[in-house]
């Protein structure tokens, strides 16, 4: 699809697409509300699946937080330190409130930490033996073998602190009250929700006092409400709707290189892709460099591994970097016992090298990315059939077995150690967003060895060591190096917003109105 295509689709949609949205704009023109915009549907308030949603807003807190900076903060926990076993660690809670006014005490971290354990992405990888209160103002963690990365774990937002009466009798959350600078006041179905600034807050008070988030799920929607002014941080919007904005002075434009990867996954488990040779022919069917080009509008974002070099620590300039080279690619399928069949799609033993391809369409950047790499890999008779829709059909597909292969965007910073996402991804049996069923007895090692290495030179060759097998066998395909487009109203003052790399927080505290 051309930029000029998508300028059209914006004209003709744009009516249709902002009309749930006017009842917004009469609300923020009678009151001063920072409006924010992004793709995600509120579809409960419970942190184990919309927590992401509470800590960008600053409703919700985990026990340790991450600045911008990479640097790993108190949240809900002001110290902490580990004892000299390696094996258990120990939190100073702050003395602080929760939105209903009550305090924060060891038991009601303890009852949140326990709950989300096992739910949590990154904390169920945790090896823990105990959670437990020590008096009440100190939670002790204890795990069964020395787990370095312990505090990064934490960040999960699956772990948001809620008071108790944020759960109804059977333990459900119904209301997300929790410790943040915002609480909420309003929620209307899964789309809009209202907070003000909280006036028991620990910390600094918000420079604003009330916010909105509205989730708006199509592109074409977020860009037409930044363009209009009818939003004041915009987030996640395709590369040609950010630099038309920008030219026509209708928003200012944040950019911001994220840990953040377009890549393609795949069920290791079908014989389309259980040989690495064949994942190999697939990816030296990917033009990256053009794709970067063209579609992401950023020459640097073809991904040559799947790390980006903004994790300097998981960057290895020194590995042979992915590239294209269709006859190579050619080669390693014959190798592999494929043959082209009548149609041009190669197939072996029955079997065509096809495979329906799941795509959420919440990220406007990756449908357009799938139609290129489709023409792409027809040239090596390898058959990608698209299929945009939510984002929810990937980890429904991913549990039932029934995922064949998926073009999606993966965050390697759920918490700031990138080990907290290669873990579940590679190293364990309950893989969602990653290609199922890989199982490799090498990576497993070289993850438990890494998280259980407290010493910094030691924890470097272990990085190398997994990267450089992850480059090798290809258990996911990297694609791009994704890059945070987001748009500020001219209501904003500027110098005010500040893009988060790790997407933990929308810095929405910090936020001033212009003069």
């Amino acid at each position: 699809m051309s930029s000029g295509e998508i300028s059209r689709r914006l004209v003709i949609t744009a009516p249709v697409l902002l009309a749930p949205f006017l009842r917004a704009r009469r609300s923020a023109a009678a009151e001063p509300v920072l409006r924010v915009v992004a793709p995600w549907t509120y579809d409960t308030p419970d942190p184990i699946d919309t927590g992401y949603i509470l800590t960008r807003m600053g409703i919700g807190e985990t026990l340790v937080m991450v600045e911008p900076s990479g640097r790993l903060v108190g949240g809900v926990a002001e110290s902490w330190a580990v004892d000299p076993d390696h094996l258990t660690w120990r939190f100073r809670l702050r003395d602080a409130r929760f939105h209903d006014g009550t305090p924060i005490s060891a038991a009601s971290v303890v009852t949140c930490l326990k709950r989300a354990q096992p739910n949590g992405e990154t904390l169920s990888t945790v090896p823990f033996t105990a959670i437990e209160p020590n008096g009440d103002r100190e939670v002790v963690l204890r795990t069964r073998t020395p787990f370095a990365p312990l505090p990064s774990f934490l960040v999960d937002y699956a772990g948001v602190i809620l008071a108790p009466s944020a759960f109804d009798a059977t333990g459900r959350v119904v209301h997300p009250v929790a410790t943040g600078p915002y609480r909420v006041t309003a929620v209307q179905g899964v789309t809009e929700m209202e907070a003000e600034a909280f006036a028991g807050y620990w910390g600094r008070q918000p420079a604003i006092a009330r916010v909105r988030y509205t989730a708006a799920v199509q592109g074409e929607t977020r860009a037409s409400l930044a363009a209009s002014g009818e939003a004041d941080l915009t987030f996640t919007l395709l590369p040609q709707a950010a630099t038309r904005m920008e030219t026509n002075g209708q928003a200012h434009i944040l950019r911001a290189t994220t840990p953040r990867v377009d890549m393609f996954t795949m069920n290791l488990a079908l014989p389309q892709f259980a040989d690495a040779r064949v994942r190999q022919a697939l990816s030296l069917a990917i033009d990256r460099t053009g794709i970067a080009r063209a579609i992401l509008r950023d020459p640097v974002g073809a991904a040559t591994q799947l790390l980006p070099p903004v994790l300097a620590g998981w960057y290895d300039a020194h590995l042979p970097p992915l590239r294209r080279d269709v006859v190579q690619a050619k080669g390693l399928l014959t190798a592999a016992g494929w043959s082209a069949g009548a149609d041009g799609i190669m197939t072996r033993a029955g079997q065509r090298l096809s495979a329906r391809v799941l795509i959420p369409s919440n990220r406007p950047e990756l449908p357009i990315m799938g139609q290129a790499m489709q023409a792409e890999m027809r040239e090596i008779g390898a058959e990608l059939v698209l299929h945009p829709g939510p984002t929810a059909d990937i980890p429904s597909a991913a549990r039932s077995g029934t995922l064949q292969a998926a073009l999606l965007s993966r965050t390697y910073v759920n918490v700031p150690d990138p080990i907290g996402t290669i873990l579940p991804d590679f190293a364990s049996d309950h893989t969602i967003w990653a290609s199922t069923n890989y199982h490799s007895a090498e990576m497993r090692r070289l993850v438990g060895a890494y998280v259980e290495e407290f010493d910094v030179t030691a924890e470097a060759g272990l990085r190398r060591s997994i990267v450089a097998l992850l480059q090798r066998e290809l258990p996911v395909i990297p694609v791009a190096w994704a890059q945070l487009n987001a748009a500020a109203s001219h209501r904003l003052d500027l110098k005010s917003v500040q893009l988060d790399p790790f997407e933990m927080s929308y810095r929405l505290p910090e936020i001033r109105w212009a003069a």
